[in-house]
Order: C-alpha cells, then sequence, then structure tokens
C-alpha cells in the first residue's frame, strides 16, 4: 500500500493532495475576491499579488528596452510600475486625497494588508477603498499597455 491507497483501493482525494499540496493561506485573497469588484479588476491584482505581472524585467529574456513606459526614468518592474513611478505617484496622491488616506503604500502587499486592517467607516466606504486600489491597479495596468503597444501618450491627470 501506497499512501494514497487504502485497503478497498486508490483513494483519489489522497492521490490529489499528494501531486498537489496546499499551500499556506494567503492573507490577501478575501480582499481582492469580492463580488463588488469587476473580475478583471481582481485578476490583474491577483496578479500583481503573486508576482507574475508580464512587466518588462520579467520579460528580460526578450532584450527589449526594459524602462518604464510611463516615465523612462527607471527599469520597469511591479513595484516601480505601481507606486515609485511619478506617474503613478500622481494618480495615487488624488486617490489616496479623495479618500482621505494619509498613508503611503510601497507594494501591492502592503496596500492589501492595509485595506484589511482598515476597517474603520461605513461599509461603503470600505467597499470603495477595496474597489479604489483594484480600479487603480488595473487602470495603470491598462495605461501602460495602451502606451506600449497602442502608442499612446503617458498622461497621468486622465488617468
Amino acid at each position: 500500500m501506497t499512501e494514497w491507497t487504502d485497503s478497498k483501493g486508490l483513494v483519489t482525494s489522497k492521490a490529489y493532495e499528494y501531486f498537489r499540496p496546499k499551500l499556506p493561506r494567503q492573507p490577501w485573497k478575501a480582499s481582492i475576491w469580492k463580488a463588488f469588484i469587476p473580475p478583471k479588476y481582481s485578476f490583474i491584482l491577483w496578479l500583481g499579488l503573486r508576482e507574475r505581472m508580464a512587466t518588462r524585467d520579467r520579460l528580460a529574456f526578450l532584450h527589449e528596452d526594459p524602462s518604464c513606459s510611463m516615465c523612462i526614468n527607471s527599469k520597469e518592474s511591479a513595484k516601480h510600475l505601481f507606486f515609485e513611478c511619478p506617474f503613478s505617484s500622481y494618480v495615487w496622491s488624488h486617490i489616496r486625497q479623495w479618500f482621505g488616506i494619509t498613508r503611503r503604500m510601497s507594494t501591492l502587499l502592503s496596500a492589501v494588508k492595509w485595506l484589511k486592517k482598515e476597517k474603520t467607516g461605513s461599509s461603503v466606504q470600505n467597499k470603495a477603498r477595496h474597489l479604489a486600489l483594484a480600479c487603480t491597479v488595473y487602470s495603470l495596468w491598462r495605461h501602460r499597455n495602451e502606451i506600449i503597444f497602442e502608442g499612446k501618450t503617458p498622461n497621468p491627470a486622465a488617468l
């Protein structure tokens, strides 16, 4: 007998667990998959939190220009694209001002952890903060792709 069988034969659930072991729970999962957040926003945020976005630093094997398409001053990474780039800093400053948020966030994970910890205000305000994070990440990613693939000019005020 192996660890996936018992006296009656193969136990598929044990075999499945053997080949697909359970990973540690991610504290951010419940914060991004919400009914009021459009799935495409949640998906982009999910990719960012898992560090799976096709940013230029991750696509270095293609030997393309690694600089940020929005500011052209730094190497593009998820951290730079969403928080360090002057373009995204401008966008985030307006979002934070609109919501009365004083804390600056430096990574997607820290932003989601802050949302989870910060549950003050009405339920509507809490939902709006979650939606604002997901929408801003999605909008920055989409604008970045429009600059690269459609030749649009970076315009943080329009975003």
